[in-house]
């Protein structure tokens, strides 16, 4: 419901309008100056006669700046006679004149026709705002596609160059480490591009939550074997189970569970220091499974917690440690379309807990 403001001198003019236009729109009238700056109250439009204008022609004035550029409409109801001590000033001030007396259709047509302008000035700067925003994030992109694609490029050039030019200088043990190390940059690279393409596309919000039964320790086993090969010697992830209400298959969506995992088990073994250990705890409880992920590293600012999830977001203290800003935002969407939760707890070089809760349906 629209909300106007009602500023009349003339009591009784003041309450039948206000009776008026009650019967449409929140009607907020003043007893007197004092009230009006005082209150709290927001509103769509004014209307105001003459005398009130003259008393608070600088709090219009101040108050119309205030909210710009989004229009806030101030219509001024005076009499005939009073027409002539108009000036041209006073258009910086008010947007709409009715001469009184005036049928009550009429001043309704006139409200809603400055209340329709109103909100397309307010969806004119919301489209601006997002504007701003998608532009902010496409330079944030560049920025990060940049170096997270270039860099790679580059090695994998290097490594080719080497292996056309040299081949014969290396050993059969020392060429395979350069394919290595050229497949493994491929496959980082590809996993970049995926999760662009994950969230610019809107993949997920898309996709429908498709559970299917699953023995979700075994399926948690294999994806922490898999991670922990792809991390080598450089950390530890211990999976722990724990026992109390251990039910041997649920229902899940293991495709966005994956995403979820992942992200965070990657996350983890990226930001923690080399030898450190990564957690993956595994708790039944009933109606609800809990993931607690827990790594030994850098911890996340506190001014940086709240954005924390949102796409290309990084925190400041990553230094040089690679990476698109994109993973949690894709965790908190697949946790979105799943139903549950996530928290964390971090302290700043001693390490993150992650608490991901999901409903749980047994089979």
């Amino acid at each position: 419901m629209s909300k106007i403001l009602l500023l009349l001198e003339h009591k009784e003019n003041r309450r039948l309008l206000s009776i008026w236009l009650g019967k449409n729109y929140e009607v907020f009238s003043p007893n007197s100056d004092t009230e009006l700056f005082q209150s709290s109250f927001s509103f769509d439009i004014c209307i105001l006669d003459g005398r009130a204008l003259d008393k608070l022609n600088h709090w219009v004035l101040k108050t119309k700046k205030a909210q710009e550029p989004v229009f806030l409409p101030f219509l001024l109801m005076t009499s005939r006679q009073d027409v002539s001590i108009l000036t041209r000033h006073l258009w910086k001030s008010i947007d709409e004149l009715i001469i009184s007396p005036i049928e009550k259709m009429e001043l309704t047509a006139r409200v809603e026709m400055l209340l329709q302008r109103r909100q397309l000035s307010l969806q004119l700067q919301l489209a601006n705002q997002n504007l701003q925003e998608l532009n902010k994030l496409k330079t944030r992109f560049i920025s990060i596609a940049s170096h997270e694609l270039r860099n790679p490029l580059n090695l994998i050039s290097g490594y080719a160059q080497l292996l056309m030019q040299n081949s014969s200088k290396y050993s059969e043990e020392r060429q395979q480490d350069f394919f290595n190390r050229i497949i493994t940059t491929v496959k980082n690279m590809t996993g970049t591009l995926n999760d662009v393409l994950l969230l610019s596309k809107g993949e997920l919000t898309k996709q429908t939550f498709n559970p299917i039964p699953l023995d979700l320790s075994k399926f948690c086993s294999v994806l922490v074997h898999e991670i922990q090969l792809g991390a080598g010697s450089s950390h530890i992830i211990n999976f722990l189970v724990a026992e109390e209400n251990f039910e041997p298959k649920v229902l899940v969506d293991q495709k966005l569970l994956t995403h979820i995992l992942i992200n965070l088990l990657t996350n983890a073994i990226k930001y923690s220091p080399k030898g450190s250990t990564i957690e993956l705890q595994l708790i039944y409880q009933p109606e609800k499974i809990i993931f607690e992920i827990k790594d030994q590293g850098i911890g996340i600012p506190q001014k940086d917690q709240k954005q924390l999830f949102n796409s290309f977001h990084r925190a400041s203290n990553v230094g040089d440690i690679p990476g698109t800003g994109l993973g949690l935002a894709i965790v908190k969407q697949c946790i979105d379309l799943y139903g549950g939760t996530i928290n964390f707890q971090s302290q700043i070089n001693v390490g993150t807990i992650f608490t991901v809760t999901l409903p749980l349906t047994l089979v």
